[in-house]
């Protein structure tokens, strides 16, 4: 007799959940201004990073922002990053059911950790490890930098249990202001001294390191520090 048809076939393929989906990101670099990807991109990644956010000094930092976009404009296409924050890790890759767990980790991790205040000061030129890009940031003021890499190593024990990347060794820590696409630093680094007199004038460039977020995809998970 006939074979009875499969349970796929009468049901067709198994379809995911809409929650694993709404959040992930597919590469589309038309939709982010070219920009190429640090990591290949396949179903059920999500671009996952640990952030403070920036907001106290965020509307001094954009109207550096405007102001450098407008003095480099004959030479370079520079684009703002709008999402402006003190980066605590590399943009690593969590798989969805790998989120929930990640997330409890870092906030077990971070439980007895104690906030402070602190002040951005100085730029510096960047690049992705590809040299696809070139950002422009402003710095962690040096006196801060202690306080921030003791949060920083619980971040990164909680990499390494899921054997993820560690942040950069020696760590520099940053704000990411402005960024384009290819290899500029040569060209950037030589225009420092006109950039740096527009942040100069800008008062002093505060930031509350109250907090700790993680960003997948479109979830934001936060933890408040003591």
């Amino acid at each position: 007799r006939p074979a009875l048809p499969t349970a796929s076939a009468l049901l067709g393929p198994k379809k995911r959940k809409p929650e694993e989906l709404d959040d992930e990101f597919f590469d589309d670099p038309t939709q982010h201004g070219g920009r190429i990807r640090s990591f290949k991109h396949e179903r059920g990644n999500w671009a996952t990073y640990v952030y403070v956010p920036a907001g106290g000094c965020a509307e001094q930092l954009e109207d550096f922002q405007t102001e450098a976009i407008a003095k480099l404009a004959p030479e370079v296409e520079l684009q703002a990053n709008e999402l402006l924050h003190l980066s605590l890790s590399r943009t690593v890759v969590l798989q969805y059911h790998q989120i929930d767990a990640f997330s409890q980790s870092l906030k077990m991790a971070l439980n007895s950790t104690t906030g402070f205040a602190a002040t951005l000061q100085g730029l510096r030129i960047y690049t992705n490890d590809e040299r696809t890009r070139t950002f422009i940031a402003v710095q962690l003021d040096a006196s801060f930098a202690e306080k921030a890499l003791m949060t920083l190593q619980l971040i990164d024990r909680v990499m390494l249990d899921y054997r993820l990347p560690q942040f950069y060794a020696p760590p520099s820590f940053h704000v990411s202001l402005l960024w384009c696409v290819g290899d500029k630093e040569k060209l950037l680094t030589g225009k420092l001294n006109e950039l740096e007199k527009l942040l100069e004038d800008h008062d002093v460039l505060s930031i509350g390191v109250n907090e700790v977020h993680l960003k997948c995809g479109k979830k934001d998970f936060n933890y408040k520090l003591r």
